[in-house]
């Protein structure tokens, strides 16, 4: 199973708390998140909208690298067309 990398684990923590509105059971299902993103080949997951607090849902998007997951930033899409509205890197999000 694929790990966060420890050089982006705790800004990914710190974003994550800032947006989600649940933050306290992210450590209980972070590796079933790992496991499912394994299994299906993806390089993100989606948190939804009505946890957010927000009027999109909010991706998490990360870049493979060995058995590493390296946290590059959030984006959201339109829940109609599917298109990308705002994307911020990492160091995007750390400046703010």
């Amino acid at each position: 199973m694929s790990m966060i990398s420890s050089d982006t684990f705790e800004f990914f923590y710190k974003t994550y708390f800032s947006l989600v509105q649940e933050p306290a059971a992210l450590p209980l299902f972070l590796s079933e998140i790992v496991q499912k993103m394994d299994d299906e080949g993806r390089d993100y997951f989606k948190v939804s909208a009505k946890r957010t607090g927000r009027n999109k849902d909010i991706y998490f998007q990360f870049k493979r690298v060995n058995d590493e997951l390296v946290f590059t930033g959030i984006h959201t899409r339109g829940d109609s067309d599917g298109n990308t509205q705002r994307n911020h890197s990492a160091n995007q999000i750390s400046q703010t």
